[in-house]
């Protein structure tokens, strides 16, 4: 009990930050409505704009300017009507710094723009005392009209959205001020800016952009149109949810930790696909503890599968050799064979059992690798193998590999036996520092074969003995440094790249 009352009294001290919260929730709302303004009034004065641009006679041999809008966008702006869904929440996403200034540009405005832009400027100035909304007429390069120096908003990033044809919207903050002073800011909703950039379409082409800007209102204005009641009620609601927040504490720990007890009871009896994420975990550590338990549950029952496939693939693997050697065996056992027949035979048996001593040796290389540790990266020079009738090549010379030398040895003793197998004289090997790629020029493999070349116990050489295990030892101590093997289709010889992310 008193544990619980103590949890009832820090609980109330979040309600300062609930409060918070719902002014921010608030302030989200004042946010929504400044931008459905000025897209309204961005759209005015898109209209005003384009009909004095049509208006105005191009030059001789002079072309509408603009990006070209492709259908779908073509058919958006040629709708009878057109509506537009909320571009910005203040809850998700992140205040942007002030917005930038424009950058200064040899790109000159064509005559057009030049004798629309002071009536555009004119109607501006008087719209403006009654909006409150700073406007910015640009051309299609993103320049100001009324700019006493060229200068272009092209690289803003609502701006460039505009003048692909699609309604940019940003919030700004103001100033420094802002972002010190986050919280306090985002309560009393003064601390930053909607930006708006708007297109404005004539003849299928973007030639320009109206880019509007206005602090969203402060919360005291918010109250003062009507809203006050409901504040009230806000505050009533916060209150009273303090008061019972200790039962809501102990209920929504209890139920998840009760509920994980039983999980952790089902994996302990291995009923590990009957697992399933909790409807509501209650706290973030739960929920960590929580997911913890289920991933611990799907890699058991992906060990248990792994286990199953390799005991079914091994059984299969060994079949065929056993076989061989009962069959020989029981040839030997009548005695009355040749010499050469009896040769043969013992030939047989002694080959088949070392397909199985390296069947078995390899398997076990395998489990070490998954269960062995990273190690420092090494020098690619020192992990290089020495196989006879195969020359490697290395580019750069000092290239460092993120392997450990030991497994670094291992992966390309793998890698250029597989090459000299399958008849290459040559391994080059080359690092751009994320990637090895290795190429040979051997006889390579069918492109069939491809998504098939790392699965465990596949081989294209077991008439000649291959197990089928190499590439498969390869992935799994690649596996420990995050790696990937992909084979990569050549047109002569063998390539693969391991990629390190």
């Amino acid at each position: 009990m008193p544990l619980v009352v103590a949890i009832v009294c820090v609980s109330l001290l979040a309600v300062p930050v609930v409060t918070t919260l719902a002014l921010q929730i608030g302030t989200n709302r004042l946010v929504n409505e400044t931008e459905a303004s000025l897209i309204k009034q961005a759209a005015i004065y898109a209209g005003a704009y384009a009909v004095a641009f049509e208006a105005e006679p191009p030059e001789a041999g002079g072309a509408v300017p603009g990006y070209y809008l492709p259908p779908p966008k073509r058919i958006f702006w040629s709708a009878a009507s057109r509506t537009f869904r909320p571009l910005l929440n203040l809850r998700q996403d992140v205040v942007e710094p002030v917005r930038p200034d424009p950058v200064p540009t040899a790109e000159r405005l064509d005559p057009r723009y030049l004798r629309i832009a002071p009536g555009l400027g004119a109607l501006a100035d008087n719209a403006s005392r009654t909006t409150l909304s700073t406007v910015v007429f640009l051309d299609h390069q993103g320049i100001d009209m009324l700019a006493g120096e060229t200068a272009s908003f092209a690289a803003v990033p609502e701006v460039r959205q505009a003048l692909q044809g699609d309604v940019g919207a940003a919030l700004r903050w103001r100033g420094d001020a802002g972002t010190r002073l986050r919280l306090a800011v985002l309560g009393g909703g003064t601390g930053f800016r909607v930006l708006v950039a708007y297109p404005v379409i004539s003849h299928n082409r973007v030639i320009g952009a109206v880019y509007m800007s206005r602090t969203v209102p402060g919360l005291r204005e918010y109250l003062a149109a009507g809203e006050r009641s409901a504040v009230i009620v806000l505050a009533v609601v916060t209150l009273l949810s303090a008061a019972v927040v200790g039962t809501l504490l102990v209920r929504t720990m209890l139920r998840p930790i009760r509920a994980l007890r039983d999980q952790s009871r089902m994996v302990a009896n291995g009923s590990h696909s009957e697992l399933a994420p909790l409807g509501h975990y209650g706290m973030r550590e739960i929920a960590d503890l929580g997911e913890a338990v289920i991933t611990m549950a799907g890699s058991l029952s992906q060990r248990s599968k792994e286990i199953g496939i390799y005991t079914n693939h091994v059984t299969h693997e060994l079949k065929s050799p056993v076989t061989s050697i009962m069959g020989a065996a029981e040839l030997l056992e009548d005695g009355h064979l040749s010499d050469a027949a009896q040769q043969s035979l013992i030939g047989t048996i002694r080959a088949q059992g070392e397909r199985m001593d390296l069947l078995l040796r390899q398997l076990r290389d395998m489990t070490r690798s998954r269960e062995a540790r990273r190690g420092e990266p090494g020098q690619l020079r020192d992990m290089l193998p020495e196989i006879s009738g195969l020359d490697i090549s290395l580019a750069p010379p000092d290239a460092i590999l993120p392997l450990s030398v030991a497994h670094g040895q291992t992966v390309l003793a793998h890698m250029a036996g597989n090459a000299r197998h399958h008849g290459a004289t040559r391994l080059d090997l080359d690092w751009d520092g994320r990637t090895l790629r290795l190429s040979d020029n051997g006889e390579g493999f069918a492109d069939i074969d491809l998504g098939r070349m790392v699965e465990p116990f596949f081989t294209t050489r077991r008439e000649e003995g291959g197990t089928g295990l190499g590439l498969a030892i390869v992935v799994a101590i690649l596996e420990l440094y995050g790696a990937r093997l992909t084979p990569v289709a050549a047109l002569g010889g063998a390539v693969f790249e391991i990629d390190f992310g």
